[in-house]
C-alpha cells in the first residue's frame, strides 16, 4: 500500500512542479510585456520633457529679444507684474 501512496505522492508532486514551471513561464512572459510597455512610456516621456525644453528655450530667447527690443516698454511691464503680485501677496 505504501508504494501506490508514494506513486499518488510523486504524481501530485510532479503535476505541481509542472504548474509552478507553467505559471512562472506566464508571469515572466508578462513581466517582459510589461516592461516592454514601461520602456515605451519612458521614451515617450522623454521625448515630451526634450521638446517643451527646446520650447521653452525658444521662449527664453524671444523673451531676451523683446527686452532688447523695448526695454522701457520691459521695465513698465515687469513694474506692473511686481506690483500686482505684491498686491496680490497683501505686502
Amino acid at each position: 500500500m505504501s508504494g501506490s501512496a508514494n506513486t499518488g505522492d510523486n504524481a501530485n508532486s510532479s503535476a505541481m512542479s509542472e504548474q509552478i514551471a507553467d505559471l512562472r513561464g506566464k508571469v515572466e512572459e508578462l513581466v517582459a510585456e510589461r516592461s516592454k510597455y514601461v520602456g515605451q512610456a519612458l521614451d515617450t516621456a522623454q521625448d515630451y520633457a526634450g521638446r517643451v525644453a527646446d520650447q521653452a528655450q525658444q521662449q527664453y530667447g524671444n523673451a531676451q529679444d523683446f527686452v532688447r527690443e523695448r526695454p522701457g516698454q520691459s521695465l513698465l511691464i515687469a513694474a506692473a507684474v511686481g506690483f500686482v503680485l505684491a498686491r496680490i501677496l497683501g505686502r
